[in-house]
């Protein structure tokens, strides 16, 4: 049996902050009503919308690994505050789960095979990592997606159930995207009050691993050009938006974690959930 802190510290109070939220802002698929009519009656819309669907529910299930394997890792490392709040990321991406597995019974469709879609599972496949630094900063990438892409199906309103779904999601996301700002930051700050150059080559590390992450979007896109059309998402918009925001949070970070650690002072940043919720 492994005992990885008999008392754990409990000190780092904004990631403490994050766990309460994350307790609190809990809700289920029963919140929701499925009962309201259905507005996508067009069986060749509901094929196109079952395909643009695939990938993101591929990306709540790969996440729901990827952030469980992670929790033992941090248990391990004593960073508690960080086990505790994937404990609420982990329900996060079990609830979108269901959600979006119920939503494909809604409009009577399957998603895609790895066969027929390998571009999603192989675009899943760049973001892994036992290193939890290394899998934030590629989770920006999915993270970041999956918050353009739910603002997206919210405002399109195809069906009021998806846009109740997409409401509820772009919330959770931007949790897990104010916890993966100050988890990063903080890591950095310890960095840089310790080595320079290793902090340097550890930012320019994360920065290369983004990119990795990045390329593997493309090949989504491609596959789904016409689908996203027809539903009403704009491909532009989200490669533009997904390029400037994954990588503009990350150097936030880095900065953030930097400037601290070598007594610069910045304008003080917003509250992580508020300041994440925006594209």
């Amino acid at each position: 049996m492994n005992i990885y802190k008999v008392m754990p510290d409990l000190s780092n109070e904004r990631q403490m902050r994050l766990w309460y939220q994350g307790i609190r802002k809990q809700w289920s698929a029963t919140d929701l009503d499925w009962n309201a009519p259905r507005r996508i009656v067009s069986d060749k819309l509901r094929d196109q919308l079952g395909r643009v669907l695939t990938p993101v529910l591929t990306g709540e299930q790969s996440a729901l690994y990827s952030v469980s394997g992670l929790i033992p890792v941090l248990g391990h490392q004593s960073q508690v505050e960080a086990q505790f709040y994937l404990t609420t990321w982990a329900v996060d991406e079990a609830r979108h789960t269901e959600l979006f597995a119920r939503y494909f019974k809604r409009i009577d469709r399957e998603p895609l095979s790895i066969r027929r879609f390998p571009a999603g599972y192989l675009f899943q496949s760049r973001i892994v990592s036992k290193d939890p630094a290394e899998w934030l900063a590629g989770v920006l990438v999915s993270e970041s997606m999956a918050q353009v892409v739910s603002h997206e199906l919210k405002e399109c309103d195809l069906d009021p159930v998806l846009s109740d779904i997409c409401n509820g999601i772009l919330e959770d996301e931007a949790r897990h995207l104010g916890f993966n700002h100050i988890y990063i930051e903080d890591q950095f700050k310890a960095l840089y009050s310790e080595n320079i150059e290793a902090a340097d080559a550890k930012a320019n590390s994360l920065r290369q691993r983004v990119e990795y992450v990045m390329e593997g979007v493309p090949p989504i896109i491609n596959a789904l050009t016409q689908e996203l059309k027809d539903v009403g998402i704009s491909m532009e918009k989200i490669l533009h938006t997904l390029n400037k925001v994954a990588k503009d949070r990350l150097e936030k970070a880095i900065r953030g974690g930097r400037n601290q650690a070598l007594g610069k002072k910045e304008k003080s940043a917003e509250e992580p959930e508020v300041e994440a919720a925006r594209l």
